[in-house]
């Protein structure tokens, strides 16, 4: 003999509502018992997404990220935009890799630890100077290169001596073109930052502060820019250009580094150096030497 429950008595057995067990109810007298017993969650076997990326460009998003595995999604999701004109979010990209067992699955190990970064709040705070050879030391020619700790603004010249003249003069040129006082310029321990350099430095109020030998990691923002400056401009410079020429090509990869390029670095926030800057003046309104920035860029972008 079927014995039977009111709806109160099996809702208390239960320790559910009494409509939560009417609607069980309704569903067992509908469907049976595959109505009620609970489902595993996600995709079924053998269904699609109706909005699953094309095989093609995922295969596509694959090869890109399996060419540059220090990039990560946001990163990817640049690259695609800025050189292929593809638009597509990070978190698709990232759905991509995970699910084709290529990142971020059990057992994945990134390239490297990364080291503890900081970032200045203002402008001007700290200036990171050095020198790269595009051309190896077969050429004469050197570039030097200052980037700003805060906003990755970045200024670089040709150089034909690779003395402390020649990082005078471009120091020169840095105070000339940068929309902020720079109140303080670290470097390495090379010759071309010896003691003439210090003294420049110091006449112009500027505090020059020395890494330790063999720590690059200090200068960590100028040495980021050397490696984006090789791979995405120098490869491309003709070895015998005459040094007009290339500080020319200089000039446009500066405007596109400066005015263009979105920077995905602690404090960025994907904004390119222009408009951290221009954050930086809305942000610190009372710092005098953050005044004229905006005039400075529109001037310095046109």
């Amino acid at each position: 003999m079927e014995k039977k429950r009111r709806v109160n008595e099996v809702a208390e057995i239960l320790g559910i509502e009494r409509e939560t067990v009417s609607r069980l109810l309704a569903k067992y007298k509908f469907g049976g018992l595959d109505e009620i017993v609970p489902k595993k969650p996600g995709p079924k076997i053998g269904s699609l997404a109706v909005n699953r990326t094309e095989k093609e460009l995922e295969d596509f998003i694959c090869v890109k990220a399996e060419q540059h595995r220090d990039m990560g999604p946001q990163t990817l999701t640049d690259l695609f935009l800025e050189d292929y004109g593809l638009k597509i979010d990070q978190s698709t990209v990232y759905r991509i890799l995970k699910r084709r067992e290529m990142r971020y699955g059990f057992g994945y190990h990134k390239l490297k630890k990364k080291r503890k970064a900081y970032c200045l709040n203002q402008p001007g705070e700290e200036l990171q100077m050095d020198v790269c050879f595009p051309f190896g030391y077969e050429r004469k020619e050197c570039v030097y290169d200052a980037v700003d700790d805060c906003s990755r603004y970045a200024f670089a010249k040709v150089m034909p001596v690779h003395n402390q003249s020649g990082a005078i003069k471009f120091t020169e040129d840095v105070l000339k073109s940068f929309p902020f006082t720079i109140k303080a310029s670290r470097t390495d321990c090379g010759r071309e930052f010896g003691k003439e350099f210090t003294e420049y430095l110091r006449a112009h109020g500027i505090e020059h502060r020395r890494n330790p030998p063999y720590t690059p990691q200090h200068n960590g923002k100028v040495e980021r820019y050397h490696r984006t400056f090789k791979e995405k401009e120098a490869i491309r410079w003709p070895f015998y250009e005459e040094r007009e020429e290339l500080n020319y090509r200089l000039v446009l990869w500066l405007q596109h580094y400066n005015f263009s390029r979105r920077h995905r670095g602690l404090g960025m926030n994907g904004l390119t150096p222009a408009q951290k800057l221009l954050y930086a003046a809305f942000s610190f309104p009372l710092q005098s030497h953050l005044q004229n920035v905006t005039g400075t860029l529109q001037l310095n972008k046109f």
